[in-house]
């Protein structure tokens, strides 16, 4: 077990790739939007969506499927729900 602070948070090595998995993504959006800037567009949502939006909307839905996978079915087959999750980000950025 990793001892970092804060002490309340249990560091482990899947929540720390987990974190940073999403801070690389962040960054790696904003030096996209700098070299490459997009816009905004409307898809399956009746508002006009930009990239970060549509990611940030997807993180949410991951969040909101990881919550319902535990509930429904446990912490067992994670990795399922880690794929879910994965095409839910990737459904979301391209289709609204």
């Amino acid at each position: 077990m990793l001892s970092l602070p804060p002490d309340w948070m249990n560091w482990t090595s899947p929540t720390l790739i987990f974190l940073g998995s999403i801070i690389l993504l962040l960054v790696s959006l904003t030096i996209w939007d700098m070299k490459e800037p997009g816009w905004a567009r409307q898809g399956l949502l009746p508002i006009e969506t930009t990239r970060g939006d549509r990611f940030f909307m997807g993180l949410l839905m991951t969040g909101a499927l990881f919550c319902l996978w535990l509930y429904l079915v446990g912490p067992t087959a994670v990795w399922a729900v880690l794929l879910l999750g994965a095409l839910s980000i990737i459904g979301t950025i391209n289709f609204f």
